[in-house]
């Protein structure tokens, strides 16, 4: 049964929503999948959401929508202004807005030395497993002793 969900996480939930639906349909569409094909990302996110609820769904959201901010890491100026614009056209939170947020989420678990989820432990793990990112090696090491941690304490 689904359970019910606050205010704040129905509209997280409704923004990350409408980002990934607009990126996936808009911006870089999946050619292995088209539109209608019950293995699409968004059927499948409707899928989840009506059998789990849109508490249990968020994380997974999160985690989908993460997977599209690494794969822009390497857009160039001009691809990062087109995609804002069309996402604001759209309605939804800009890329710029959504990389913002996922530097804010990297901070805070560097300043709590802990992972909470395993939203969290994906961002760490991309961060780390990214040669070209410019973290420092101290920085590296407590990522990697996190990330130790938290698969120790699921196991």
């Amino acid at each position: 049964m689904a359970r019910s969900v606050s205010t704040e996480k129905q509209r997280e939930y409704e923004e990350l929503k409408r980002f990934l639906t607009h990126w996936l349909t808009r911006i870089e569409p999946i050619p292995l999948f088209s539109l209608d094909h019950p293995h699409h990302p968004l059927n499948v996110l409707a899928g989840f959401e009506r059998e789990l609820g849109i508490s249990r769904t968020l994380e997974g959201l999160k985690q989908a929508v993460n997977d599209v901010l690494e794969d822009c890491e390497d857009f160039l100026p001009e691809q990062i202004e087109a995609a804002n614009a069309s996402l604001m056209m759209a309605g939804a939170p800009t890329l710029t807005e959504m990389l913002r947020r996922r530097s804010r989420m990297y901070k805070a678990i560097l300043r709590r030395g802990s992972l909470r989820n395993d939203t969290e432990f994906y961002l760490v793990n991309a961060i780390v497993s990214d040669t070209a990112s410019e973290i420092s090696d101290q920085d590296r090491e407590t990522l990697d002793s996190m990330m130790a941690r938290y698969e120790s304490s699921r196991a």
